[in-house]
Parts: structure tokens; C-alpha cells; sequence
């Protein structure tokens, strides 16, 4: 028995470090994938029941579900089958980190995460497809164009959306952070947040920049509140006033030249996706099958390319799993806005990271709505693995908050009942 206990001991404490290294290898190997997956059965029943519990599983499970019947209705099996599973992997981190002990220290995953950050903005500088016509006034390639691409290309809109995630996490540490040590952490979460902004506005993608910004502006506000409130609305009002005379200097931009293209575009592509969930409410079309649906039922005008995603988080998530995956997810998003939300308010007694952590999940969750509204490259990706990450992160954040609210109360009660003896 004892063998037994130590064994299962053993095997708990390298559930994370094993499901993370098969989700990342399951971007590149199909056989790293499936294994990835089957592993994930194996650390759920290895875990006692009280610790297998969190608030996605209800919500999960109605995902599973419909991951099932997605595969049923799909024409494109063999596709809709490994998106799935790239889900299921995701899924199996999310837990893995979820289940992590209460006393683990959640500064090791906000340094990693800001070094994540870091290291797949430096990959994506050899990864990314780049776009050279987006800005007319700038060729990327005459700057960029120089360096090695490996085989494996990304497309820049993709890349970003999902790298925009993790820059609010350096944000939170440059701003929450505290101690003697900080005088040497704030330069360097400054400087990994810069490199995460450098290579978002290389890839040109308007919307990830924007939400990334965005969401810097509101962790500002949530760091000073009023203050920051008061001031961020003055220079909104001086930039309105001044934005007239700077127009004949930004028009050249690509901001104003592709614009509205672009809008033209995903407007079709997010009228023909409701028209798909109108005709497919309960099941949706399939995972990964949006293109050949539109192809076959309401085909693109010819000005219009067509493309293989809505273009709409929302809409394409309801699309690949029906309405009812969607609200799932949706609850899914909700509980974890939730922890986040209670981290970010832990009183100041509790250590500086619970806080950050916390302001660092409603950033991200910015982003993934924000950007989500015109584009859904954070669901159904390769790179959707960092969403389902974050997610568990916050499930643990909160575990974590409550063991020093409850360890903060006793001490309440234990000081009152000495004073008032």
C-alpha cells in the first residue's frame, strides 16, 4: 500500500510538467497529441475525488459532449477529429494546473508565464508569415524579411491573438509587484512586456494590438482606480480634439487603407455564420468545417476570399460545438472572470501575487473578448492551448486566495478572542 501511495504520489507531482510537454509537442506530432490525451483519464483517476472537483467540470462536460456530436455531423472527420483533440489537450492542462497543490507558490507561474511570453514572441519572429502590404509606407521584409523561417509558418493574425494574452500578465507584475526585489523585477517585466508589444505591432494585427493596449489601459485603472480613471479620460478627450488635424498624417496608414476592406469581409462572414447556427442550433456544422459550409450553402461574392474561420470567437464557437457548447464555454469564461476577479480584490494583506494574478486574468480576459468580437483565432488553433492554460491558472489562483482568506480569518478570530480576554 505504501509502494502504492508513493507511486500515485510520484505520478501526481509530474502531471503538469507531462501534459504540458505532450500539448506542446501535440502542435508538431499528431502521436504526441493522442497520447497527450490518453493520459489525461489516467491523472484524472489517479487523483482523489475531492480533488478532482472544479467549476468548469459541469460546463465541461456539456463541452465533451458536444465534441462528440460535433464529430458526428462533421463531413470532415479526420479534421474535426484532431481539432478536438487539440480541445481535449488544452482541457487536460487547464485541470493539470487546477489541481495543483494550495501552497504552491503562484509567483513560479507568473515568472513563467512572463517568460513564455517572451520566448514565443522570439519564436514567432521565425514563424510567423509575414504581410508586407498591410502598411503601404513600410515593407516589413526590408526589416524583418532577413531572418531564418522555419518550416512550421503561422499566420500573424493567429500569432497574436493568442500571444496578446499573456502581455497583461508582465503588466501586472511591473505594476502589483512589491519589495526590495522589485527594484530589480519591474525593469524586467517592463522589458518582457515591451518585447511582447514590439512583435505584436510587427505582425499589423489591428485587433490584437488594440485589445493588448486596451487592456493595459485597464489594468491601469484597476492599479489607481479614480486617478487613473480621471486621467485616461482627459488625454481620451485631448487625443479626440487633436485627431482632425493629425488625419491627413495617419491616412496613409494601413489602419485607414485595409480597414474597411476588412470589415466588408468578416460582415459577410458573420451574417453567413449566424445563417449556419440558424440552420444548425443544436449541433453546429462540425469543428473546422466553416469554410466548406459556406462554400456549399451561402458562398462569398466574388470580391469577397473566402476563409476557413468566422471571424467571430462567438459565432464560430457556436458554429463547432452548437449553442449549447457555446454557453458552456461562455460559463466557463464567466467562472474563471470570477476567480480573477476575487484575486484582483484580496485585501492588501495578502501576498502582492495573489492580486497581480488576478488583474492578470481580467487583462487577459479583455483581450479574448475584445479581440474575440472580429476574429476567433484563440478557439480551434494551435496556439488555443493558451487560453485553456490560463484558465486552470485562475482556478488555482483562486484555491490559493481562499487558503489565505481562511488562514487570515483565524487569525482575526484568534487576536479578537485575545483581546478580549
Amino acid at each position: 500500500m505504501r509502494v502504492w501511495f508513493s507511486l500515485r504520489r510520484t505520478w501526481l507531482s509530474l502531471e503538469l510538467p507531462i501534459l504540458l510537454a505532450g500539448a506542446g509537442l501535440g502542435l508538431f506530432s499528431r502521436n504526441a497529441l493522442i497520447l497527450s490525451v490518453m493520459l489525461i483519464p489516467v491523472f484524472w483517476l489517479l487523483h482523489e475525488r475531492k480533488d478532482r472537483r472544479t467549476p468548469l467540470d459541469v460546463p465541461v462536460l456539456i463541452i465533451l459532449l458536444a465534441f462528440c456530436i460535433s464529430y458526428w455531423v462533421s463531413p470532415l472527420k479526420d479534421w474535426t477529429a484532431e481539432q478536438i483533440a487539440r480541445a481535449l489537450s488544452g482541457i487536460g492542462v487547464c485541470y493539470a494546473l487546477a489541481r495543483q497543490k494550495e501552497d504552491l507558490d503562484l509567483r513560479l507561474i507568473l515568472y513563467g508565464i512572463a517568460l513564455l511570453s517572451v520566448i514565443l514572441a522570439g519564436v514567432g519572429l521565425f514563424t510567423i508569415q509575414w504581410v508586407p502590404s498591410k502598411i503601404p509606407m513600410l515593407n516589413l521584409l526590408d526589416w524583418i524579411g532577413y531572418l531564418p523561417q522555419l518550416g512550421e509558418k503561422v499566420h500573424p493574425n493567429v500569432f497574436a491573438g493568442n500571444l496578446a494574452l499573456l502581455l497583461p500578465v508582465s503588466a501586472a507584475i511591473f505594476l502589483w509587484g512589491k519589495g526590495r526585489i522589485h527594484l530589480l523585477r519591474a525593469p524586467v517585466a517592463l522589458l518582457t512586456g515591451g518585447l511582447v508589444l514590439a512583435v505584436l505591432a510587427l505582425t499589423l494585427s489591428r485587433g490584437a494590438l488594440l485589445a493588448a493596449l486596451t487592456s493595459l489601459i485597464l489594468l491601469v485603472i484597476l492599479r489607481w482606480k479614480l486617478p487613473a480613471l480621471l486621467g485616461i479620460t482627459v488625454l481620451g478627450i485631448i487625443v479626440w480634439l487633436i485627431f482632425p488635424s493629425m488625419h491627413s498624417l495617419i491616412k496613409p496608414l494601413y489602419w485607414f487603407s485595409s480597414a474597411e476592406a476588412s470589415l466588408d469581409l468578416r460582415q459577410a462572414l458573420w451574417q453567413r455564420g449566424l445563417w449556419l447556427i440558424e440552420i444548425f442550433p443544436l449541433s453546429g456544422t462540425g469543428m473546422g468545417t466553416y469554410g466548406l459550409a459556406v462554400n456549399h450553402l451561402f458562398p462569398m461574392p466574388s470580391p469577397l476570399a473566402p476563409t476557413s474561420h468566422a471571424h467571430n470567437l462567438f459565432i464560430q464557437i457556436a458554429l463547432d460545438t452548437g449553442i449549447p457548447g457555446l454557453l458552456a464555454w461562455l460559463t466557463c469564461l464567466w467562472q474563471c472572470i470570477k476567480c480573477a476577479w476575487r484575486a484582483y480584490r484580496t485585501p492588501s494583506t495578502a501576498p502582492w501575487w495573489i492580486r497581480a494574478s488576478g488583474a492578470a486574468g481580467l487583462g487577459a480576459f479583455w483581450v479574448l473578448v475584445f479581440h474575440g468580437m472580429t476574429d476567433a483565432v484563440t478557439w480551434g488553433t494551435r496556439p488555443a492551448l493558451i487560453l485553456w492554460a490560463i484558465w486552470g491558472w485562475m482556478i488555482l489562483v483562486e484555491k490559493v486566495r481562499r487558503v489565505h482568506q481562511n488562514r487570515d480569518d483565524l487569525n482575526q478570530t484568534i487576536f479578537r478572542k485575545i483581546s478580549t480576554t
